[in-house]
């Protein structure tokens, strides 16, 4: 296989793992063992620049929007439909124009080698995360029937994950797991339910896949000193730190280390403690706030929460900006076509798409929340008057913020507790009784009852219930 020509892959057993609902399948995965028992690990991309010419309308307003915008239960394409869900999608049984990186794995983890290929492939099945999941975590007869053609591949792709993860934990990778919210809808629009999105082994798996091309891209590149856009996470505030060290002794841990230069594995011990606690979660969510922001840069500066020398976007030019111009970057670097002045114009790129593709990223979040608080505010217009066991997740001088377990989160005013006054101590974060002594701290469970709701604001407001709630 020899870089810079576009290989053919249609005989490889090559399929996508997606969730149920995804239309724009940008990535695509294979797998085999090596002789010397290696793993060669196929990431397969759909290559968006081939048909998104440089300095077109397409790419013009694909670099303006920046991102695909995700609100709960519908998609603001970054690219137009017929592309996006079309001729891009790496769909089951057509051929697609890709970009692969195969990564040839030791059994410890490290990637010894790596080539990097324009292609084309022909997906031999349209997986979803579920049934992935089902066949790894529970070995379901149907399924694995079902699909006997790639079922050698999904049991050595997970060996493979685990491998990966173990590697990415030890050099100190920090693994969140904040739940997440999974709403779904009725024909008519009306919100149906509320949950929390499982995140299963087939998610992991990807994501430890996706990570492990994305960081052999980034190395690749910076090693070749071409322009290009890097994905960077600088290292937390020294502030930020000592104020997430006081918070998590109200947990009895403690936070080690200088917190002028924490290390990714003294956070990552943290969360190792937590797991399986009722206040898991919060921890989670209040380290995850206390991280500086990740953003895009045509300087190589690492990623911290992965614990990552090299970091980029690679693995979704359908619906991020930054992974479409690195492709393009990557094309011409594999044909020798980086230099001179074409160097300096793609180095002018490389920035603009940075700083342009970072706001694009804060403004798509900003709109993705503010859907879903406002549709989680109106699932809870239908609840008004229950009762719900909830956890406390914040705490400020005029209320606290409960968290129910489908992480939906209200608030409960302080001039509504009772009939003491309370004092704020935000150094221990909680609200103390002036007479009554009683304390309301972060992490603490509570009955709330759902007193009202604004669902243009997003807002739920509840009030304590101090019964004890009937198990149903």
């Amino acid at each position: 296989m020899s870089e810079g020509k576009r290989t053919d892959l249609r005989e490889k057993t090559i399929f996508t793992i997606d969730g149920a609902d995804a239309k724009d399948l940008d990535d695509a995965v294979s797998i085999e063992k090596t002789e010397t028992g290696n793993y060669l690990l196929g990431v397969h991309i759909a290559d968006v620049s081939h048909y998104v010419a440089e300095g077109s309308e397409t790419d013009i307003e694909a670099l303006f929007r920046g991102t695909s915008i995700y609100p709960p239960g519908q998609v603001i394409h970054m690219l137009p439909e017929e592309l996006a869900n079309g001729v891009c999608s790496l769909n089951k049984g057509e051929d697609r124009l890709t970009l692969s990186v195969f990564m040839e794995i030791t059994p410890g983890g490290e990637v010894a080698e790596h080539r990097i290929n324009e292609s084309v492939i022909c997906s031999r099945e349209r997986m979803v995360y579920s049934d992935v999941s089902d066949i790894i975590e529970n070995k379901n007869l149907n399924l694995i029937k079902k699909y006997d053609n790639i079922y050698r591949e999904i049991l050595l792709m997970d060996e493979l994950a685990s491998v990966l993860r173990k590697r990415r934990l030890e050099r100190g990778s920090l693994d969140f797991d904040v739940a997440e919210a999974c709403i779904s809808f009725g024909e008519d629009g009306k919100v149906l339910s509320v949950e929390v999105a499982e995140r299963r082994a087939a998610e992991k798996m990807i994501e430890e896949f996706m990570i492990a091309a994305n960081e052999t891209v980034a190395k690749r590149v910076f090693h070749s000193k071409s322009p290009f856009v890097y994905r960077v996470h600088e290292k937390p505030e020294q502030e930020k730190m000592e104020d997430f060290k006081v918070f998590i002794k109200t947990f009895g841990l403690n936070l080690k280390g200088s917190m002028r230069d924490i290390s990714p594995q003294a956070l990552a011990g943290i969360l190792k403690k937590t797991e399986g606690k009722e206040y898991e979660n919060i921890v989670n969510k209040v380290m995850l706030r206390s991280m500086n922001k990740a953003f895009y840069s045509p300087d190589c500066k690492g990623h911290f929460g992965l614990g990552s020398r090299y970091y980029c976007h690679f693995t979704a030019p359908i619906r991020r900006y930054p992974d479409l111009i690195a492709h393009r970057i990557l094309k011409e670097l594999l044909a020798g076509q980086v230099t001179g002045k074409r160097k300096r114009a793609l180095t002018k790129k490389a920035a603009k798409a940075a700083e342009l593709s970072s706001i694009a990223e804060r403004k798509a979040l900003e709109i993705e929340r503010e859907a879903e608080k406002r549709i989680k505010a109106e699932f809870m217009s239908y609840h008004i008057g229950e009762v719900f066991s909830g956890v406390i997740s914040g705490v400020t001088y005029f209320g606290i913020f409960v968290e129910l377990p489908n992480t939906i989160e209200g608030m409960v005013r302080t001039d509504l507790i009772d009939w003491d006054y309370y004092e704020y101590e935000p150094e221990r974060y909680r609200l103390v009784g002036e007479i009554s002594k009683r304390t309301f701290t972060i992490g603490d469970r509570l009955n709330v009852k759902v007193e009202a709701v604004d669902v243009l604001k997003g807002y739920i407001d509840f009030t304590l219930y101090e019964h004890k709630i009937e198990e149903k």
